[in-house]
């Protein structure tokens, strides 16, 4: 059906996130990466809701979830204000979220940096996920140039710090692929463009988590590259991925933001790759 969501708030550690879903099912939560938004997934919402409730978010300091102001000489709690992105932190957002829907688990899709947060939620929640697809990654340690990649990230900060987010971005956008006649994309208040740069660009290009601790874990996983990524080190990170966490590879239509420029055609092949690894489970294969 048209987009149409309920609208939620759920407060945890200190932040007030806003969520909203659609539809009827098992529960698929989408975690967005840079930029924070959870806009960015509202076009895929009527092509899943007839198969899932979907859940979209606005990460912690972004958009409409913000941190909550803490009364004077409180010590037990964060000060209110904005902190470096803590992995795990943002991993008990997602549980809070599930808990707030009175359930205990769900389907989690993530992008880009939502991707290491979800990497994160597999090895310190697993008991929370169902199924996890995990759409382009950025764990550019596993790449064979990782350091290249390291020291390209350490250099885009420096950039960053000296001329500001807008330049950073420029120059980061130089390893894209396949954003030629794509349809514009929706794009993050300037605020979070900020504080992706300020809070969350390290953390998302230089962290990994323990890829063998998912394996332990036996969590339901597969990885998944958008086709019009092509070689974007982004993309060439999901096979490592795949190799370590010996899971699915999955290639979905569209770049890297494909599930926005082509819902219709990424949404049935995001369902068929939850098909996939729900049969893996029932076949006793994580």
């Amino acid at each position: 059906m048209p987009f149409n969501p309920s609208y939620k708030w759920v407060e945890n550690e200190g932040c007030r996130l806003r969520y909203w879903h659609q539809g009827t099912g098992p529960l698929l939560i989408m975690i967005p990466g840079a930029g924070g938004h959870g806009l960015q997934f509202n076009a895929i919402f009527e092509y899943l809701d007839s198969h899932f409730t979907i859940v979209a978010y606005d990460r912690r300091q972004n958009s409409a979830s913000q941190l909550l102001p803490v009364p004077v000489g409180d010590q037990e709690h964060d000060d209110g204000v904005d902190k470096t992105l803590n992995p795990a932190q943002q991993a008990r957002d997602v549980v809070a979220i599930i808990k707030d829907l009175g359930q205990q688990k769900a389907n989690i899709f993530s992008n880009s940096g939502g991707g290491v947060i979800a990497l994160q939620l597999a090895v310190s929640y697993p008991e929370h996920i169902a199924n996890m697809v995990v759409h382009e990654a950025p764990t550019t340690i596993l790449l064979d140039d990782a350091t290249y990649h390291l020291d390209r990230a350490f250099m885009l900060f420096d950039l960053y710090r000296r001329q500001g987010a807008q330049a950073a971005f420029q120059s980061f956008r130089t390893e894209m692929r396949g954003y030629e006649n794509s349809p514009p994309l929706s794009l993050p208040h300037p605020d979070n463009l900020e504080k992706f740069w300020r809070y969350e660009f390290l953390q998302f290009t230089i962290y990994c988590p323990d890829l063998t601790r998912i394996v332990r874990n036996g969590v339901s996983i597969g990885v998944a590259a958008g086709l019009k990524s092509a070689d974007a080190f982004y993309a060439r990170t999901t096979f490592p991925q795949a190799e370590i966490l010996q899971c699915p590879r999955f290639e979905f239509p569209g770049h890297h933001g494909g599930y926005e420029s082509e819902p219709a055609l990424f949404a049935p092949a995001l369902i068929d790759a939850f098909a996939q690894l729900e049969e893996r489970k029932a076949g006793g294969v994580a």
